[in-house]
């Protein structure tokens, strides 16, 4: 454990640390968080509107149309949201002007975004699949827009002048910049090979990063990562997902859109089952340590600190049993806390796979407490029995090791009370 504590402190804690405050990462993480309330609102009328349940499906049927509306009006604005929210993010990071900032990064957006026969605006292009492109417009458009405002190139008015009216002149140098070049790019890009700004980041990104991201392995990995880094301090998820969490939304979206349509879902892999599946009480399964210190530690640190955090991890948060137990630089936790949520992931898959439980598809908040949330995320009721028997498996992993660590403490204890104890006796003989 030493020379991995070692291996992991001169190579990878550096790399992770940097990546964690990297502010174009940080800012693509907050931008795709700021889409949260959407997604789970479209997928509370996803669930009324696309029931499982085939009665109830019968029964909406006549409304599915009026009811897909809020869903396409959620789903379907993700690439359009996520531009404007991402360049407000590193807009923000920098000291710029948030708003400006947002405002020219939605207008390269729609400049290369390509208009269907009948001139209009493809909404398709304005969910996922414009997602990724939406990520490389935000930040070029901040950064194009920092470039001349450090230099100073920007109009300039007198201090009487209300900031509304400055910041739109501010901004209009780089802005027009900005709109020229992605023009100019898309327009070269039609010309010359006959696809838009949208097809090549499709084909150079999206497509092969979706690839990768909805496989079992691509999945375990960031799983592995995840834990890893939180192992050693590191608030694992957001390091992580400040890469893939484009890549999750994106598949979830597609998924969304099979269920309105009454096909079969495409993907296991995405936003739901990154979020919810793996993690029930936190990042680690960690209501299943908390439920073994309630019920069957014997120190006292252990059962104290399971009566405090349980109520939190029944609501996915994991940060006291990861700080408070400690699992950080924990030997004898260490193995456990990556190995209960590998386990699930792979139970998991393979029973969403096989068609034991349906595939996830719906967005719910990642404070949802299980079994509901498995339910929710599916539409399955089984998806309700597979999580808790994930919840029996993830503590039968963890059994061992806590009792290791349970009786480690309790000798502790046991110990600094007979100190204790001698120690006031002789402070009584010598009183």
């Amino acid at each position: 454990m030493n020379g991995l504590n070692a291996f992991m402190e001169r190579y990878f804690m550096p790399v992770a640390g940097k990546m964690a405050e990297q502010r174009h990462l940080k800012a693509i993480r907050d931008g795709i968080i700021a889409t949260m309330p959407l997604l789970i609102i479209g997928s509370i009328f996803l669930i009324i509107s696309s029931p499982p349940y085939e009665p109830w499906a019968e029964f909406m049927a006549p409304y599915a149309e009026a009811l897909s509306i809020p869903v396409n009006a959620t789903f379907g604005l993700l690439g359009l949201v996520a531009v404007f929210s991402i360049a407000f993010s590193l807009a923000k990071s920098y000291g710029m002007d948030e708003l400006s900032a947002g405002v020219l990064s939605l207008a390269a957006f729609f400049v290369a975004t390509p208009l269907t026969e009948e001139g209009n605006i493809p909404l398709n292009l304005m969910g996922s699949q414009g997602l990724f492109i939406a990520i490389i417009l935000a930040i070029f458009t901040v950064e194009v827009y920092r470039f001349f405002e450090v230099r100073n190139i920007v109009i300039r008015m007198p201090d009487g002048v209300p900031p509304s009216v400055w910041r739109a002149f501010t901004a209009l140098i780089p802005g027009a910049v900005i709109i020229f070049i992605v023009w100019g790019v898309d327009l070269f890009l039609r010309s010359s090979f006959d696809v838009s700004l949208h097809g090549i980041v499709s084909e150079v990104l999206r497509q092969p990063l979706e690839a990768a991201g909805a496989s079992l392995w691509g999945a375990l990995i960031a799983i592995l990562l995840i834990h890893l880094l939180w192992s050693f301090g590191i608030h694992g998820i957001s390091v992580v997902a400040s890469v893939m969490a484009p890549i999750w939304y994106s598949l979830t979206e597609q998924n969304v859109a099979a269920q309105q349509a009454g096909e079969e879902l495409p993907y296991i892999i995405g936003q739901p089952f990154m979020a919810i599946w793996w993690a029930v009480g936190g990042s680690g399964m960690a209501l299943c340590l908390t439920i073994l210190f309630v019920w069957r530690a014997r120190s006292k640190h252990l059962k104290s600190l399971g009566r405090g955090s349980i109520w939190a991890s029944f609501f996915n948060i994991s940060e006291p049993v990861v700080f408070g137990a400690p699992i950080v630089m924990n030997p004898l936790l260490f193995f456990p806390f990556i190995l209960a949520p590998l386990a699930v992931g792979i139970v998991t898959y393979f029973s969403m796979s096989i068609g034991l439980v349906g595939k996830p598809y719906v967005v719910v908040p990642w404070t949802t407490p299980p079994p509901l949330s498995g339910i929710l995320t599916t539409g399955d009721w089984r998806g309700g029995v597979l999580m808790m028997f994930n919840i029996f498996m993830a503590t039968c992993i963890y059994y061992p090791f806590f009792r290791l660590y349970d009786k480690k403490l309790l000798a502790e204890e046991k110990t600094d009370n007979a100190a204790a104890a001698t120690k006031e006796a002789k402070d009584e003989l010598q009183a």
